[in-house]
């Protein structure tokens, strides 16, 4: 009959369900026990650890290239503005300068803590005060100094007092307490810690702490989070954050407006001085000379004069401008610097590539501090550098011999209109030349005043390249520990912390504790299964019984009769690997039940070295093999004399072992036992040995030439791996004649009523019923192919 593939399956999964079952329910109440401490662990653990809370803030960024261009208006006002990219805009909130800036604004390094119970906690919103000291970065580091507060609000540490909201110098520095704003009075007095943490300290953990991410792959905004136990503490350091980061952004911006406001009121102030000197020498003029106005023409003249002086006068300007960026360009270093103004140079591809220059030149500077010489980013950025400045300086060369082209012709110009001047009377001519002088300085003068206004409206209208999205909030409940998390990992840690104990416990066991290890050691059969029994009674087979061990031997008597058929004998030895498996327990039990069939059945004690079963049936020692082997005569007389009747049953006869000799192997060599074997087959349906163990003795493989059937006894949790292991390879062993094995001793496996021998693997006794066996592990697998 075929069986679907899909059953199989679900046989196979059933079966291994029951493995784990069977393996792991009889160490219930073990799992119990962990069980009950792995709660106690995650309750103490809750208890005890500090929860912590996620506080996250946004900013949206201006990023070229990602849009988010701004208004005309507001580029017009913004005309130092600088276009960032998020992700070097990231690299800036992490960096080092901005982080140290942020913990001395919020005092991160002078901490307060208070100790309620066993452990400190931070005091950033119980403690009344706030620290700061005057040198933060020179700080040396101390722990946990105790202080407490007056009633005149005064800090009182070392019974020193200390004033409130004042400078005052202190064993670790200048010093300073005030108020902090969190703080709600209470009539408690407590008992308050603070300590001194180095900024770098401070800084390095925070780094590592804080999360900055895009929000998206083609997103503008950036995310902050931070995990503190105070969500306060967390709020104050983002919102601190945001705070620095467009200050610094703002400071830049500042720093270029002025420079340029500088150069300007430098070339004011000489106009100025120019301007004076030109309007005196009118008025001079007009009094020594009694010029009162001009004609016409000369009118004409000063008009054409002074529009083609100032067009001169104005490319004088962009040539000095041109001049002073190429100087800027040429002695820099490639060191960031005030880019000086442009303005007068009508060229947008000049000052769009002066201000890439600059841009490009910040962003290094300030990844240089936040990252390493041989970050891919950092590199980018210094290439483009390097290919910006030939550009600028090509571009400069252009302009400059337009600018002189154009100067030349206009040169010319002027040269024709002094030929005209040469026209005019002497003095006439001389008042519009200084005219003309006065009309360039003023055309320059106006100009300036233009420049001023635009550059002052600037430093006044600077606004970060940022924008707060969210504020900094923190979650409302704790993100660790999680209270559902740590009990699901208490349930479930057991588990696997019960099957590893279980299975350390058993790879190292060097002792037989599973059927299936004897089966792997070697390929000699196991045909039966004994379980342990509490008696320890020798004899456990009772006709007017039936308990598991008693229809364990009677299924073994089964067994032992169908081998026994197939070979066509009579005699069974039972022996073991070392003493103390049970060979005698089980050849005595053997015995019995083969007598309760009604077979005639004679047990002989071939152990002389340590024999039990007289004592067993309370016979005498003083006859016995070893009488019968040592007397010369060899009549069947001496041979019945040493066989005794039991009172067990009236099948059952039993030879002891008698008189313990000096020297048993040689006694079994004795031609003599050949002469009792014979006889006691002929006498009997069954002849059971109990042979002494292999090792280390070789009495077994003497008397082994008798036996149709070799019954080898193992031991649970007393035979060694290592005697089973060497059965296949022991060439003594192959001496033995159809080698079978019993497995006995089977014990309770945990706090289960179920054993080894049927808790693990295929082939073992149920532990319910009576007796009946299972199929084994190969008989199994068959059925599930078949």
């Amino acid at each position: 009959m075929k069986v679907s593939k899909t059953a199989g399956i679900e046989t196979t999964e059933t079966n291994l369900l029951q493995q784990l079952v069977f393996r792991y329910l009889p160490y219930w109440p073990l799992f119990v026990i962990l069980l009950i401490c792995s709660a106690s662990i995650a309750f103490l653990y809750l208890k005890t650890t500090i929860p912590v809370y996620e506080t996250t803030a946004t900013i949206l960024v201006k990023d070229e290239k990602r849009g988010l261009d701004e208004s005309k208006v507001l580029e017009s006002l913004n005309l130092f503005g600088i276009k960032k990219i998020v992700e070097n805009e990231i690299e800036v909130l992490h960096s080092r300068s901005i982080i140290s800036q942020v913990a001395t604004d919020v005092q991160l390094y002078a901490p307060v803590e208070e100790k309620p119970g066993i452990f400190f906690l931070s005091a950033y919103v119980t403690s009344p005060i706030i620290i700061a000291l005057e040198k933060p970065e020179s700080l040396n580091e101390v722990s946990r100094i105790s202080f407490r507060c007056s009633a005149d609000s005064n800090v009182i540490i070392n019974n020193k007092t200390y004033p409130m909201n004042k400078w005052v110098s202190s064993p670790w520095g200048n010093i300073r307490f005030s108020g902090n704003p969190l703080y709600a009075k209470t009539t408690e007095k407590k008992l308050f810690f603070f300590s001194l943490v180095s900024l770098k300290r401070i800084v390095s953990n925070l780094q590592n702490s804080l999360e900055i991410s895009p929000s998206g792959k083609s997103s503008t905004v950036i995310n902050i989070k931070l995990k503190d136990a105070v969500p306060q503490r967390g709020e104050a350091i983002l919102n601190a954050l945001i705070d620095d980061y467009n200050k610094a952004s703002i400071y830049d911006k500042n720093m270029l407006a002025s420079n340029t406001l500088d150069f300007v009121e430098k070339r004011l102030h000489l106009m100025v001085n120019e301007l004076d000197s030109l309007e005196t020498g009118i008025q001079k003029f007009r009094t020594s000379n009694g010029v009162v106005d001009i004609s016409q023409q000369s009118m004409q003249y000063l008009q054409n004069v002074g529009e083609n002086d100032q067009k001169l006068s104005q490319m004088n300007v962009q040539l000095s401008v041109l001049d002073q960026i190429e100087k800027y360009l040429e002695s820099k270093n490639d060191q960031p610097g005030l880019v000086p103004s442009t303005f007068g140079i009508t060229d947008p591809l000049l000052s769009q590539m002066l201000e890439k220059l600059y841009d490009s030149e910040i962003q290094y500077e300030k990844l240089k501090k936040s990252t390493a010489e041989n970050n891919p980013i950092l590199e980018s950025i210094r290439n483009e550098i390097i290919k910006i400045k030939p550009s600028i300086l090509e571009n400069i060369k252009n302009q400059r011999r337009s600018i002189e082209a154009g100067r030349n012709n206009l040169s010319r110009t002027s040269t024709r209109y002094d030929s005209m001047l040469n026209t005019l009377p002497e003095k006439e001519r001389e008042l519009v030349e200084i005219s003309r002088q006065q009309s360039i300085k003023n055309s320059i003068y106006s100009f300036l005043l233009q420049k001023r206004e635009e550059a002052a409206l600037s430093f006044n209208a600077a606004v970060a390249d940022s924008r707060v999205v969210d504020k900094a909030e923190s979650s409302l409940n704790p993100v660790s520990p999680k209270k559902i998390i740590v009990l699901l990992i208490a349930f479930v840690i057991p588990f696997p912390l019960l099957a590893g104990l279980l299975g350390l416990k058993e790879m190292f066991n060097r002792r037989i504790l599973f059927r299936h290890e004897i089966e792997e050691y070697t390929v000699i059969p196991v045909i039966g299964e004994l379980v342990f029994d509490r008696s320890k009674k020798l004899l456990v087979t009772d006709e007017t019984e039936r308990t598991l061990v008693t229809e364990q031997f009677r299924h073994l008597r089964s067994t032992m009769a169908s081998q026994l058929s197939k070979v066509n004998g009579k005699k069974i030895m039972v022996t073991s690997s070392i003493s103390g498996e049970g060979k005698s327990f089980v050849a005595c039990n053997l015995a019995i039940t083969f007598a309760q069939a009604g077979k005639k059945v004679v047990l002989i004690e071939a152990d002389m070295y340590k024999p039990k079963i007289s004592n067993v049936f309370n016979l005498s020692h003083e006859t016995g093999m070893s009488n019968n082997l040592l007397n010369e005569k060899t009549d069947d007389m001496m041979m019945y004399t040493t066989i005794h009747h039991t009172s067990v049953s009236k099948n059952l006869f039993v030879i002891p072992a008698g008189v313990v000799p000096d020297n048993p192997a040689e006694l079994l060599m004795n031609d003599k036992i050949d002469v009792l074997f014979k006889n006691l087959e002929n006498a009997y349906d069954i002849i059971i040995i109990d042979a002494v163990p292999v090792n280390p003795v070789s009495d077994t493989f003497i008397i082994s030439k008798f036996a149709d059937i070799t019954l080898f006894v193992v031991r649970h949790a007393v035979t060694p791996k290592i005697n089973i292991q060497m059965l296949d390879e022991d060439l003594l062993m192959q001496r033995l004649k159809n080698v079978d094995i019993v497995f006995n001793g089977i014990k309770k496996r945990g706090f289960a009523t179920s054993g080894y021998g049927y808790t693990y693997g295929y082939g073992y006794t149920s532990n319910i019923g009576y007796g009946y066996f299972e199929k084994s592990k190969k008989k199994k697998r068959h059925d599930i192919k078949s």
